[in-house]
């Protein structure tokens, strides 16, 4: 936050802001820092930094995506940005459940492109709405194979521990996920239809 090269400070603010969304411990938002250093400090300020060299400088302890997601954001990974996030949804999506993953990757696809029905959505929307539900199937898989299989009752037991901004972003999140779930006839019935929607952060995915 002190470096004298404004992109990396900028970066790591912006590491920081997205922690606070997106609910990252602060060893996390750390490691992220780290990784953000090893990549721009010592740079040209402003100079993009490809892919592959952030895979290869960054600290073992740091993540590639999370570094990878700042760069994006701030327009300083260099190459294709599209390649870039979709490379990041097939590797983030492949660790989900078997019967999970394959419907959140589409989903997280048609936020980024758009369809007919939608308009594409922010970078930031992506992190933000995946770093929301990518924990439940791994907590569904338990009982449950399928988003078809997932009730009312399922998705208030996740929601209530969630209080504030986790809360509200949570909610956004999984409307989402199931109005496209339905719309493209995955389920039978949107068990999110009637979660109260005058908490979400309508500004969140513009």
């Amino acid at each position: 936050m002190t470096s004298d090269n404004p992109a990396l400070r900028s970066a790591a603010a912006h590491a920081k802001q997205l922690g606070e969304t997106n609910g990252w411990s602060p060893s996390l938002v750390r490691c992220a820092m780290d990784g953000l250093t090893a990549v721009l400090e010592g740079g040209p300020p402003g100079k993009p930094v490809k892919l592959t060299e952030v895979r290869a400088r960054i600290p073992r302890h740091a993540s590639s995506h999370r570094v990878a997601e700042v760069l994006t954001d701030l327009e300083l990974l260099e190459g294709d940005s599209a390649l870039a996030i979709r490379s990041w949804i097939d590797d983030r999506t492949a660790e989900l459940p078997a019967g999970f993953a394959s419907d959140i990757r589409a989903w997280l696809l048609v936020l980024l492109d758009g369809d007919s029905r939608a308009k594409p959505r922010s970078r930031t929307c992506l992190y933000v709405y995946f770093g929301c539900v990518r924990l439940l199937p791994e907590n569904w898989a338990a009982t449950r194979g399928h988003l078809r299989e997932i009730t009312v009752t399922d998705v208030t037991a996740v929601l209530s521990p969630l209080r504030g901004w986790q809360r509200r972003n949570a909610i956004a999140a999984l409307r989402s996920l199931f109005r496209f779930a339905k719309k493209r006839g995955l389920i039978f019935a949107n068990p999110t239809t009637r979660l109260k929607a005058e908490d979400i952060q309508r500004s969140l995915c513009r």
